[in-house]
């Protein structure tokens, strides 16, 4: 399912315009996240690294290896908060 997500988010990349992280660029992020049932603080986690990593949405789908990757953290931030409940 994660891959699943990974994909599709590098699809919507293709769709968008170079530059920067638009208003467009976030919502499509959060909406593809939230579409493979993924909780909020998870999507949350993950636009939040992107934004951090990569300048511009492009540059993170372009980057699917590394961006795989920058995901699982929040996967394992996420079971980190889980375990602390």
């Amino acid at each position: 399912m994660r891959l699943t997500f990974v994909y599709t988010i590098a699809f919507a990349g293709l769709l968008t315009s170079c530059g920067s992280w638009s208003k467009y660029d976030k919502d499509t992020f959060i909406e593809n996240c939230q579409m493979q049932k993924l909780n909020d603080a998870y999507c949350d986690c993950a636009l939040e690294k992107a934004q951090q990593k990569y300048s511009t949405f492009d540059e993170m789908t372009a980057d699917e290896a590394n961006m795989a990757e920058l995901l699982y953290s929040c996967i394992e931030k996420d079971r980190g908060e889980d375990e602390d409940l």
